[in-house]
């Protein structure tokens, strides 16, 4: 998946479902807020707890996380971006996330305000 500044509501509510009732996840809750952190909003979510929690470490990563989907939108056909987003990367800052809010659908409320029904109702 291409790393995005924004995800549209329903796009959040039904990757999350897909995630929860895929039988080959083993933790819907850490897979799949590793891969919401290749969007901006729940990056900047995780930098906002960072400095609730005054911790630089986290900080530092969420911006060159973010430093890395802003030059991939600047990039286009002409130039590529050669920069990735790497796992260490999105566990550190997922971990930092769920110890925050508890559960992936906790986070998908914070950034997209989805309610469990909506999430449940999604297409998976």
């Amino acid at each position: 998946m291409a790393y995005e500044k924004t995800w549209h509501r329903d796009y959040a509510a039904e990757s999350l479902k897909r995630a929860e009732t895929s039988r080959w996840t083993q933790d819907a809750n850490l897979e799949w807020t590793q891969l919401a952190l290749e969007c901006a909003q729940v990056v900047q979510l995780a930098r906002q707890v960072g400095e609730e929690l005054g911790n630089e470490k986290i900080i530092g990563i969420a911006d060159t996380v973010l430093s890395t989907i802003e030059a991939h939108s600047q990039a286009n056909s002409n130039s590529r971006c050669y920069r990735r987003i790497t796992t260490a990367q999105t566990h550190h800052l997922a971990v930092t996330l769920l110890e925050r809010f508890g559960s992936a659908r906790a986070v998908a409320n914070a950034v997209w305000q989805l309610t469990d029904d909506e999430i449940d109702q999604a297409k998976a």
